[in-house]
């Protein structure tokens, strides 16, 4: 049954998608990535393998696995029946509808958000150098379910009413991916933004006391560096803060390929760390050694 969804033309689906190549090279087929926002195609699809790879985000597979990246799920059931949706084909049809339940993987059945108070929560967020008073006042606490049993996270806003959600055993989101977006002041944007990977670098900077004035973009993960762009306009400074990993550094690329000399790079500060928590976490140590 899984072979026949790997059957379907990986060319065929994306057309069906609304998404047509921009260029064929022998058996390659270059496209925009339907995963993201870009200006020179690097999506390939290998007719002859029905196969594809992303070159901005370095990932790649089969149908499924575009699936997976599309609609942000690793729930194989839900995946086989949106290819199915959108390649209405009888026997993929009836693969998706078929499919047994127990290979699906679980989903959240309720979720509610409070203040954050949870001992557990706060000291898992003390544990990476995060003050009790930062985590409170920028965190939220969600409660949530799988299959009847109950769990709680650290959760975090995004722009698209989607929760990046945190705790000791888990990391996961709520909801769409999306940036986030934290303005400094409500009476106005400032004239410089700082540039985050994930919501724990963006409290880590507020323990270190680094970022006071400039509005916060969180990206919640390289692939989203596209969808903050609108939201740099109108910044004469843009200090990034993101990992010194080569997905830190393709992303640093990308916007300094837009924005030239106005982005800076602010790496430099935890150039030892992967980082800036790492950062934060060893001077913590650091600190309670000396005491």
């Amino acid at each position: 049954m899984i072979k026949e969804i790997k059957s379907i033309p990986l060319a065929d689906f994306l057309s069906r998608l609304g998404h047509e190549p921009a260029a064929r090279k022998g058996t390659r087929l270059w496209y925009k990535s339907p995963l993201r926002q870009e200006r020179t195609p690097s999506f390939k699809v290998e007719t002859t393998l029905n196969c594809w790879y992303d070159f901005g985000l370095g990932k790649g597979g089969n149908i499924i696995d575009l699936a997976a990246e599309l609609y942000q799920s690793t729930d194989l059931r839900h995946l086989m029946r949106c290819i199915a949706n959108s390649y209405p084909v009888p026997s993929v049809q009836t693969v998706a509808s078929s499919y047994p339940q127990r290979h699906s993987a679980p989903s959240m059945e309720r979720f509610d958000v409070v203040p954050l108070e949870h001992r557990a929560l706060v000291a898992y967020l003390q544990e990476r150098g995060i003050p009790a008073h930062i985590a409170k006042t920028n965190c939220k606490e969600a409660h949530y379910s799988f299959n009847g049993k109950s769990y709680f996270a650290v959760a975090f806003e995004n722009v698209n009413n989607g929760w990046e959600l945190r705790n000791k055993y888990f990391k996961g989101c709520r909801g769409r991916k999306d940036i986030s977006y934290l303005p400094w002041s409500r009476d106005g944007p400032s004239t410089e933004c700082v540039v985050f990977e994930g919501f724990i670098d963006y409290l880590s900077a507020l323990a270190l006391g680094i970022i006071s004035g400039a509005d916060a973009i969180i990206l919640n993960s390289v692939v989203n560096v596209n969808k903050a762009v609108p939201y740099f306009k109108g910044y004469t400074t843009i200090n990034c803060y993101l990992d010194n990993d080569n997905a830190g550094q393709t992303a640093l690329a990308e916007l300094t390929a837009i924005y030239g000399s106005t982005v800076i790079d602010r790496s430099t500060l935890y150039s030892e760390f992967n980082d800036l928590n790492d950062f934060l976490v060893n001077q913590s140590s650091t600190i309670k050694q000396n005491k």
